[in-house]
């Protein structure tokens, strides 16, 4: 029985009419390249590797260019629930597609003692060309050091450094959103954050926490308001056994409107709402942040501060490739994105 042979670049360099250096180029672009081709020629070329059914070796690439062709992302979370804005991921993958790159999900495990022996082997490994973490909470904090003694190229988003990530100005959001209810008429109006079991306290969270209390509280001041902020208590951040309790209910109550720290926060309050039989908005406006799933999951269209999440993955990629292509010592200043207000049914 005979064995196809694999088809190499020389074979689509002879039916193309090219060079192997040229059609090298052409299926894995590399941006410091002397070699410059004009679009239809890569379509071509992007054919002919088609209809021959060619198969890049990784390992081979690998070794002579001394690069894997692959994009690290590290979700630097854990929970039964680690659902973030998807847009992130989506964003890095499409940039790194667009270059002729893989891009590897990396993920802690789901409940984890001591970080230093749950890391991926992907950092002792050195298996990857950069690396992009999506950061959460404290956890960015107790990799860091060994994130640099990898020496790989890293680009943070959702975490805020004065270089080399990307974030969010989660302040100017909670402005915007509490400027809104202001508007509304709004008097009573409360800033909800939510501490899960076994959770960190409210200042060891992700800087969004206090990002956007201190937006609301600054909204306040300005319209010449007093600020209220509560804490909801809850077992995760959702589940089919994560419920209100009565005594933070008894909070909420008391106020016409309500700012949650996130959706899932928000559509809780509104379950519980629906259960007590108090009418959203009349009763009680409901309004959260990120704007992604589970917003757009809603009982009904939730007001909402839409995090460009997508748009922050595709420039954390950018940024990525930059690095590559300066070394992992290069320096790039931070990019910072303004969120969008999204009005719905709920305010």
């Amino acid at each position: 029985m005979s064995v196809s042979r694999r088809v190499t670049i020389k074979d689509i360099a002879r039916s193309a009419g090219l060079s192997t250096a040229s059609v090298s180029q052409a299926l894995s672009p590399r941006q410091n390249s002397t070699i410059k081709l004009q679009p239809e020629t890569v379509e071509r070329v992007r054919a002919v590797a088609r209809k021959l059914n060619y198969q890049p070796h990784s390992g081979a690439r690998s070794i002579r260019s001394n690069s894997f062709n692959t994009i690290g992302y590290f979700v630097a979370k854990t929970g039964a629930y680690t659902s973030t804005p998807y847009g992130y991921m989506a964003g890095v993958h499409d940039i790194a597609e667009e270059r002729g790159f893989r891009m590897t999900l990396i993920r802690l495990p789901r409940a984890i003692e001591d970080i230093s022996t749950a890391m991926p082997s992907v950092f002792s490994e050195r298996n990857l060309d950069a690396l992009v973490i999506e950061s959460y909470s404290e956890l960015a904090d107790q990799i860091y050091e060994r994130i640099q003694a990898s020496n790989l190229p890293v680009i943070f988003v959702n975490d805020r450094h004065e270089t080399n990530s990307v974030y969010v100005d989660d302040e100017w959001g909670a402005i915007e959103l509490t400027r809104h209810l202001i508007d509304k008429g709004y008097q009573r109006i409360c800033f909800l954050h939510r501490q899960t079991g076994g959770g960190p306290p409210i200042e060891r969270m992700h800087h969004s926490a206090e990002d956007r209390e201190t937006g609301y509280r600054k909204a306040m001041l300005d319209a010449g308001r007093q600020a209220f902020c509560h804490t909801v208590h809850t077992k995760d951040v959702v589940g089919l056994d994560v419920e209100l309790s009565q005594e933070d209910w008894d909070v909420i109550a008391a106020y016409d409107a309500v700012i949650a720290y996130d959706d899932d926060l928000a559509n809780l309050i509104g379950r519980a709402a629906y259960d007590r039989g108090v009418r959203i908005p009349d009763s009680l406006a409901i309004a959260g942040f990120n704007g992604d799933y589970a917003s757009l999951s809603a009982w009904r269209r939730l007001t909402t501060v839409r995090i460009p999440s997508y748009e922050m993955g595709r420039k954390a990629a950018e940024m990525t490739f930059d690095l590559v292509a300066s070394g992992a010592d290069a320096v790039l200043p931070s990019s910072v994105h303004r969120p969008q207000l999204i009005l719905g049914q709920t305010t």
